[in-house]
């Protein structure tokens, strides 16, 4: 692995290889989903197979200190079912809501057919999910596969995490799934192989499953120094040209002289309705749709204790419509805001329980958004400014790449506001998880309890 890392760079009717496809999920009782990329690794005829996971914590028990933890066991089987490797790890985090672990394991192999087999089980008590993932080994020419990540952040110098390419770390999108328009940028990493000392050109395109280009960057050189075997390039890619959800691809491409070799991957783009082609009040029986939970968010204490107390959701209702009464205009515009407030969904929280939904609920669209999705000294982030009544800002990070941002910073007294919010923006030092290669001698099989 240093040998790839140590030659990387970091730069922002052809030939076609068809990258791994589409993440594998999970079957049993914990639901996780995950995605592969092979690597050439220097001369000799074995490569590395990166498995990358992406598992949901709210499913875990939790302890009593807010935390769950989990055991993950890949396993490399090879064309005889033999077992070639084996990666153990024990994840212990605290239990926040919405929030998805992303970890990775690297395995050699040799060419041929293959089968990677990942279990999670829960070790508070023993709930099981497994995948089985069949690969095709080969060593790759001119370009490796493409990994496609949906975060990216800087990485320590001292770090060891196996998501490292050079200086960031790579969080890879293990299930394959952009939600737009929250998650809108598209992180592709891919190395270029035996152009040491030369030149080459490089694009990346957004394409349909008709095969229709719907977004693409220009043409850019990218020079390989003298002896380097193989180059890591990252680019991005705005997704939000994709006008209809389902399968899309992402192309990256290299060209030398008349040469052109492209790597493609396929994802899934989810687009939500844009808020001015939602009725205002789709459902209900006068024709009203009613936010009861949502309304929370406007209420004093003592409203939402009287609120709370109040026994079934009809009587929510008759409060609800009473609130709005005295505030005429009101109510039209929190729940055109509640309705807008799904673009900021993740896949594992609804867009009003997430810290940009409840501003978006509460104080309405911002009138100016100043957005830094991607930066090599920090974490990607968000400002948003409110001209009227008073020059308010808010300020949202998203701190461990799940496409939650977290509220770090206001202006406006009450809301949520660190002190040292700037150095908030900054990545912390990196911790991995424990590999033990005791492991599992084969697949184990996901039981339903």
């Amino acid at each position: 692995m240093s040998i790839r890392l140590a030659a990387t760079l970091l730069v922002a009717a052809p030939a076609m290889a068809m990258a791994s496809g589409l993440a594998s999920v999970s079957s049993g009782d914990i639901g996780f989903s995950i995605d592969t990329a092979v690597f050439r690794l220097g001369a000799g005829d074995s490569v590395l197979v990166e498995v990358y996971q992406s598992v949901p914590i709210d499913q875990f028990s939790r302890d009593d200190q807010g935390f769950v933890e989990f055991e993950t066991d890949v396993v490399l089987l090879g064309p005889a079912a033999d077992t070639l490797a084996v990666r153990q790890w024990v994840s212990r985090v605290e239990a926040t809501e919405g929030r998805s672990i992303v970890n990775g394991a690297m395995l050699l192999a040799s060419t041929g057919n293959h089968t990677v087999c990942v279990t999670v089980t829960d070790l508070a008590n023993g709930r099981i999910g497994a995948v089985e993932r069949a690969l095709e080994l080969a060593i790759p020419v001119g370009l490796s596969d493409l990994e496609v990540a949906n975060a990216v952040i800087p990485a320590q110098e001292e770090s060891e995490n196996p998501l490292r390419k050079g200086g960031l770390i790579v969080f890879p999108a293990a299930d394959g799934r952009f939600d737009l328009p929250g998650e809108s940028t598209a992180y592709l990493y891919v190395e270029i192989y035996g152009h040491g000392g030369g030149t080459v050109s490089r694009q990346s395109r957004l394409v349909s499953a008709q095969d229709e280009v719907l977004f693409a960057r220009p043409w850019g050189a990218v020079e390989i120094p003298e002896g380097m075997e193989a180059a890591g390039v990252l680019d991005s890619l705005d997704l939000g040209a994709a006008r209809t959800s389902g399968l899309h691809y992402l192309d990256f491409s290299i060209a030398t002289g008349t040469d052109t070799l492209t790597i493609r991957k396929p994802i899934m783009i989810a687009r939500a309705e844009e808020t001015a082609s939602i009725p205002l009040f789709p459902v209900g029986g006068d024709g009203r749709e009613r936010f009861l939970a949502q309304l929370r968010l406007l209420l004093t204490s003592e409203e939402q204790d009287l609120y709370d107390d109040l026994t079934d959701d009809e009587a929510r209702a008759r409060y609800y419509d009473s609130y709005w009464e005295s505030r005429p205009g009101g109510r039209e515009e929190f729940e055109r805001n509640c309705l807008g407030s799904a673009q900021f969904a993740t896949a594992f929280r609804e867009g009003w329980r997430t810290d940009r939904g409840r501003v978006f609920i509460t104080y309405g669209q911002p009138d100016e958004i100043e957005r830094t999705p991607f930066q090599v000294e920090g974490f990607p982030y968000e400002v948003w400014y409110y001209y009227e009544p008073g020059d308010d800002t808010f300020v949202f990070v998203d701190r461990d790449g799940s496409g939650n941002y977290l509220q770090i910073y206001s202006t406006l007294e009450g809301e949520v506001s660190y002190p040292n919010w700037q150095q908030m923006l900054q990545p912390v030092r990196t911790t991995t998880s424990t590999v033990d290669d005791e492991g599992i001698g084969g697949c184990r099989t996901a039981t339903q309890h």
